[in-house]
């Protein structure tokens, strides 16, 4: 009775996500006035990448409750949505110029999620979906 009360209460509260829009860069100079560097621990997920410098150039956190999804827009042709299928699995889609780009599912609980493309030549962007809040140094 308790375990399924419990399991009742987590479907009502739901998951908090936290999206990144991370430009990736060979410059020493922030890419946008209000961009920072990210912190090792994001930087070093982002290293299997050829840039010198990830900056965060914006951030969102949304709260999703199980069978509901929300849609973000990051830039003004990107968009990430998030679809909490079940209590244990999300599904992660981002949208560039209204059409899907990529999709996946996967586990909810640990998400931690990097879906990116060039911009530019010189101007990579990725999008992060994390469980975990981002912090000053990360």
């Amino acid at each position: 009775m308790l375990a399924a009360q419990l399991a009742s209460a987590a479907q009502e509260e739901g998951m908090t996500f936290y999206l990144q829009l991370i430009r990736g860069t060979d410059d020493d100079a922030p890419p946008t006035p209000q961009a920072r560097l990210v912190g090792p621990k994001l930087g070093r997920r982002l290293q299997m990448f050829r840039w010198k410098n990830y900056w965060e150039i914006k951030r969102q956190t949304v709260h999703i409750k199980v069978g509901a999804k929300t849609r973000q827009r990051m830039t003004p042709n990107r968009e990430v949505e998030i679809a909490l299928t079940t209590p244990h699995d999300m599904t992660v889609c981002i949208f560039t110029d209204g059409h899907l780009s990529r999709k996946r599912t996967q586990a909810a609980r640990a998400a931690f999620y990097i879906a990116g493309g060039d911009d530019a030549a010189a101007q990579p962007w990725f999008i992060v979906v994390r469980r975990d809040m981002p912090q000053p140094s990360d």
